[in-house]
This record gives structure tokens, C-alpha cells and sequence, in this order.
């Protein structure tokens, strides 16, 4: 998936027994002020599990708890006037892209629509919901940032996991859309400019001259990379490179197609995954106060449920 963000996503999601599929709207929670009806149940259901209807109850617990939660998270940031904006979602879903190195919005659209089973739109709104239940957390929950010093602590204990990270310099082609003719293009020319290079042209020359990644301008270079931060493809080529100097095959990532150049290898330092950590340790506390949080909010909320066979999970 895209990489899937480092943030507590909260799949909004739930649905009705197979046996009660009705061709009307029917109320099947009532959280508080918030009805919660079949119609959007049976889609989200489907959307999620990739079924047309449910084969037991207990599929249904965890789903309908969600949506639940989602209630009583709208709730509370309408009590708090939280709102997320449309700009703060696309944002957002730019740093995505940034970070994936995802070309433009129509590749992210389409990987959204073949990996997710859902629109764009769909998609936002997951975005939202995910952005708002962080902001809510952070703002009306109260979540301290973690300190550097716990990061460290974090590495140290973990160090070995990490495994290593490279000092690469890449060759970046991009095809101009998806049509057959722009892939077997950009697949020609990736291949052209690695065959010079095995003859023993500069990489960092054709990388100046062909590469569509900024690094271009640096002859290819983007320095020190962790492993695990890297597109998994990208990833599962590169460990496998062990010499300095070493060329890779062309690797297709949802980037485009690219060629690689290893400079140097060593374990993973701290200041490569620094922020990640941090960042990590952040979003595993929130989960911790936002689970605490929705437990008592439950308990002071209005809840009727209507749907036959239900358990909390």
C-alpha cells in the first residue's frame, strides 16, 4: 500500500448479518445524536473485507465498534471545534506522495483505487478521519512529545532490527503517464543508459543528463538511506548489492524505473532514523491515551445497538 502513514488510522468501517441485507435503510446504532444506518454499512464492509455479505456475527463486532468510535471522535471534536480542512487532507496526502517519491496525483489516484479497493474520495475522507482523531488526541487528550533521550533508548534496544543503511546514488526515468507506449519508453531508456554504464560511461554524467529525480543535480546522489525507509522493491535490490561501485538491475517502483549505484554500506545510525523513532514513539503513546480515552467516553455515552447478534469486541 501505499506506504501505509505512521499515524493511529481508524478504519471507518461496519456492517449488518447476511441474513438481514434489506433493500431499505435501517438505523443499527444510535450513538448519542448519531444514527448509524445499513446503507453505509454495507459499503464499507465490502470495501474493507472484499465480500458481498457477511458469513458470521462476529464479523461484524469490531467493524460496528469502529464506527462507533468514529461517532464519539466527530463528537467530541464538534464539542471542541476541531475541524480538518480540505487543504490540511491534501497536504497531507502530499507529504504521502513526497515521501513515496510518488510522481504525480493520478498515479497516487490510481495505486489508491488498485491497492485500497477504494476512490480517491473514500480515501480522503480515511485521511481525515485519521488526521482528525490525531489532532483530537493531541489537543482535548493531551500527548507530550518524546524526548530525544527516549529515542536513543529506543535505538539502542533495537539497534539490530534496523539493519543497515546506503549511500546511493540512483538514475530515475519516469514515464510521462500509463499508457503502454510511455511504459516500454521510459523501460528503453533506463535500460540504454545502464548498458552505457556497464561500458564504463559516468553515472554521475548520465545521471545529470537523464534523471528525473532531483538528485539529478547532484549526480544522483541522495546520500545515507536506511533500508527499511526505502520503496520495498528498491530495498530488496539493494540489500543484495555488497560491493562499493556495484551497479543494480533496472528496479520498476511506483517512482518510475530506476538503476542504483552503491557507494558505501553500514549499520543504521541514529541520526538516519531519528525522526522515524520519534515519530513512532509519538504514535504509540497516542494509540495508548486514545484507547484509555474512547474506554471512558463509552462509558458516558448513549449507545443503543439494534444489530442482531452484537458483542463489543
Amino acid at each position: 500500500m501505499i506506504k501505509k502513514l505512521c499515524i493511529i488510522i481508524v478504519t471507518i468501517v461496519t456492517v449488518v448479518p447476511a441474513f438481514a441485507w434489506e433493500t431499505f435503510d435501517r438505523v443499527i446504532a444510535v450513538v448519542n445524536d448519531t444514527a448509524i444506518i445499513q446503507s453505509e454499512l454495507m459499503r464499507r464492509y465490502q470495501v474493507v473485507t472484499k465480500k458481498q455479505t457477511p458469513k458470521k456475527p462476529e464479523e461484524l463486532n469490531f467493524i460496528l465498534d469502529n464506527l462507533i468510535e468514529r461517532a464519539l471522535i466527530e463528537q467530541e471534536a464538534r464539542e471542541q471545534a476541531i475541524i480538518i480542512s480540505d487543504e490540511k487532507v491534501m497536504s497531507h496526502i502530499n507529504n504521502i506522495m513526497k515521501s513515496q517519491k510518488i510522481p504525480s496525483l493520478d498515479v497516487f489516484k490510481k495505486m489508491v483505487e488498485e491497492k485500497e479497493g477504494i476512490s480517491f474520495e473514500e480515501y480522503k475522507e480515511e485521511i481525515r478521519q485519521s488526521l482528525l482523531t490525531e489532532m483530537l488526541v493531541s489537543l482535548a487528550i493531551g500527548v507530550s512529545p518524546p524526548s530525544r533521550e527516549e529515542a536513543y533508548q529506543w535505538y539502542k534496544e533495537n539497534k539490530n532490527k534496523l539493519g543497515n543503511e546506503v549511500h546511493i546514488k540512483q538514475i530515475v526515468i519516469r514515464p510521462k503517464n500509463s499508457s503502454f507506449a510511455e511504459e516500454k519508453r521510459a523501460n528503453e531508456l533506463i535500460n540504454q543508459i545502464r548498458d552505457r554504464i556497464l561500458k564504463g560511461e559516468s553515472f554521475e554524467k548520465l545521471a545529470s543528463q537523464y534523471s528525473e529525480d532531483p538528485s539529478a543535480k547532484n549526480g544522483g546522489d541522495i546520500g545515507w538511506v536506511a533500508l527499511a525507509e526505502m520503496d520495498p522493491y528498491m530495498a530488496n535490490t539493494v540489500f543484495r548489492m555488497k560491493k562499493p561501485g556495484e551497479i543494480s538491475t533496472v528496479i520498476k517502483t511506483h517512482s518510475g524505473y530506476t538503476i542504483v549505484k552503491l557507494m558505501e554500506s553500514r549499520p543504521t545510525s541514529f541520526e538516519t532514523v531519528q525522526d522515524r523513532i520519534l515519530n513512532m514513539l509519538y504514535q504509540r503513546n497516542m494509540g495508548e491515551q486514545f484507547k484509555k480515552w474512547i474506554v471512558t467516553r463509552r462509558a458516558q455515552s448513549d449507545i443503543k445497538i439494534y444489530l442482531e447478534n452484537y458483542r463489543q469486541s
